[in-house]
C-alpha cells in the first residue's frame, strides 16, 4: 500500500497527522536504505552517514514511542530518583532500578510506568519517570521544616525508595510531561548511558499506544490546518 499520511488518534480525541511529500510503500524495501549501494563500493563518509542517520531515526522512533505512551495513558505522578552509593556502577544502578520496581509491584499491586536514565554532570546515574496507579507511600518533601513547593505545588518523597534521595509531584498537564520526559532521550543516552543496541527505558506491560490509521492521501481536514513542524520531507500537525 502507498502511504501519504498517518494519523495517530489519542484516548482524549486528538490527533497527530504526519503528512509526507512523497508516498512509500508500507513493507517495501524501496523505503529502506538502497540496496544498490554495497558496503565495499561506499565511501567511509557514506558509511559514517548512514550510520548517524539510523541512529537519529532510532532515537527519533524511540521519543516518539515514549511520547504516545504518556498521551495514552493515565500517568498521574512524576518521579526523579537517585542513588547514593551507586555512583561508578551505571549497572547497579539498572539493576537496583528493576529490583525496585519488582518489589513495589509484589508489595502495592500492577501499576504503570516509564523511568527513562540520565547521566548527572558529577557523574551518577538517575531516574526520571512517570506512574499511574501506584499507591505507594508518599510523604510531603520538608526543608528546615517547611514544606517543599516546586511552582506552587507540593514535591514529596518516596517512603519505599532506599538507595537514595526522591522527589514526586502530580502530573497536571499530560502534554507538558510527555515533552519533558521525552528531551532526556538524547544521543547521549544510547552512546554513553545504556550502550548501543540496549533498552533505552524501563517501562510496565501492556501500556496502551494511539490508534494509527495510514492513508494513501491527505485528509481534507487538514487543508486548512496549519503544520506545527515542517521540512522538505514532513509535515506534522497536532489537532484539536
Amino acid at each position: 500500500m502507498f502511504v501519504k499520511c498517518k494519523v495517530k488518534t489519542y484516548p482524549d480525541g486528538t490527533k497527530k497527522a504526519y503528512v509526507y511529500q512523497e508516498s512509500y510503500i508500507v513493507g517495501s524495501d524501496d523505503n529502506q536504505q538502497d540496496l544498490s549501494f554495497s558496503e565495499d563500493n561506499r565511501t567511509d563518509e557514506m558509511i559514517k552517514a548512514d550510520k548517524e542517520h539510523s541512529e537519529f531515526m532510532n532515537l527519533m522512533r524511540t521519543r516518539n514511542k515514549i511520547q504516545d505512551y504518556c498521551l495514552s495513558n493515565d500517568f498521574d505522578m512524576f518521579w526523579t530518583l537517585t542513588f547514593k552509593n551507586e555512583r561508578e556502577n551505571d549497572q547497579r544502578a539498572f539493576n537496583r532500578l528493576s529490583e525496585w520496581l519488582k518489589y513495589m509491584k509484589k508489595k502495592y499491586g500492577k501499576f504503570d510506568y516509564i523511568f527513562i536514565p540520565e547521566r548527572h554532570k558529577d557523574g551518577c546515574i538517575h531516574f526520571h519517570g512517570v506512574t499511574g496507579g501506584f499507591n505507594c507511600d508518599l510523604v510531603k518533601a520538608s526543608k528546615d521544616g517547611k514544606e517543599i513547593r516546586h511552582n506552587g505545588h507540593l514535591v514529596y518523597n518516596c517512603a519505599n525508595w532506599n538507595y537514595g534521595y526522591s522527589t514526586v509531584t502530580k502530573i497536571r498537564d499530560k502534554r507538558k510531561t510527555a515533552s519533558y520526559i521525552t528531551k532526556y532521550v538524547t544521543k547521549n543516552l544510547s552512546q554513553d548511558i545504556v550502550g548501543k543496541g540496549k533498552k533505552k527505558y524501563w517501562s510496565s506491560r501492556g501500556l496502551r499506544l494511539p490508534a494509527i490509521e495510514t492513508l494513501e492521501y491527505t485528509p481534507d481536514f487538514l487543508e486548512s490546518s496549519v503544520p506545527d513542524y515542517q521540512n522538505e520531507r514532513l509535515s506534522i500537525y497536532n489537532l484539536t
